[in-house]
């Protein structure tokens, strides 16, 4: 399924986030009301892959409707359980350092869990690395029959390069076909890779919410959809989890960066709405 960023963005710049609190301004915390839903804590023995009844690999290359250059597979290599806790996600370069291929992960819950409203958490650690793209996501579950964009996309969290900045982005259709889409950017103190983070979406009938660490980012609401778009959250969603390599965005992998970049997810959690 093709993911395509525009080059056009909508941008709302937030605080500048030093290790877990939001300095600038919109920093409410969450209440802890919500019940529990669902959730996936990736416990379990080493090297063994997440639970299949849930978590579901997209394999293949092609480049993924954004010149990426990753191979998806569910090869242990690029995605087990690390036996600590964590769901490990890893993109490899083999072969010579000039022209590596690469290979790494990309799992969903499509046709196994979902959320409709209420709020979905994400515990993580992120790799860092010019040209690596680590994401926890979800897209419509009518996508099969909509497609995308018109099934709706919540970005909960993605980071690029050095990973100084936090991206929370929405993503919904405009009568063309084409996305539109608006961000939350939250730069960061110290790189996002350094520890984990719990990476937050509030879903509400006209409005997403985006956290960090039990922090408000900022949020995008029915009403800021530009002229001829629409909303596209009043359906089910599921969860997908990847890390990407080079394309479009992030832009391509260089002799700096790591020939193994890992994600760790601790936890994947989903709350009725308050």
């Amino acid at each position: 399924m093709e993911r395509v960023r525009m080059t056009t963005r909508l941008v709302a710049t937030a605080g500048s986030l030093a290790l877990v609190a939001v300095v600038a301004g919109c920093g409410a915390e969450r209440s802890d009301d919500a019940p529990l839903l669902w959730a996936e804590e990736f416990d379990g023995p080493a090297g063994t892959p997440p639970d299949p009844d849930v978590w579901t690999p997209e394999l293949g290359g092609g480049g993924w409707g954004n010149e990426e250059l990753q191979t998806y597979t569910a090869e242990r290599a690029n995605l087990a359980l690390d036996g600590e806790g964590n769901l490990a996600i890893t993109a490899r370069a083999t072969g010579p350092a000039d022209n590596p291929l690469w290979t790494s992960a990309r799992v969903t819950t499509f046709g196994a869990r979902t959320l409709h409203h209420g709020r979905i958490e994400v515990r993580a650690k992120v790799p860092s690395g010019n040209g690596i793209w680590p994401a926890a996501w979800t897209l419509g579950q009518d996508i099969q029959r909509v497609g995308w964009p018109a099934c709706g996309e919540i970005d909960i969290i993605e980071s690029i390069g050095p990973a100084t900045e936090a991206l929370q982005t929405v993503h919904g259709p405009r009568p063309d076909g084409t996305n539109w889409l608006q961000s939350v950017v939250t730069p960061v103190d110290e790189p996002l890779s350094e520890d984990f983070h719990v990476y937050g979406a509030d879903w509400s009938d006209d409005r997403i919410t985006f956290s960090i660490d039990d922090r408000t980012t900022g949020s995008v609401s029915r009403a800021d959809v530009p002229d001829g778009g629409r909303w596209p959250f009043d359906s089910p969603q599921y969860v997908l989890l990847n890390v990407a390599v080079g394309g479009r965005l992030p832009g391509p992998p260089d002799a700096s960066t790591p020939r193994t970049a890992t994600m760790l997810v601790d936890w994947v959690r989903v709350y009725a709405p308050e």
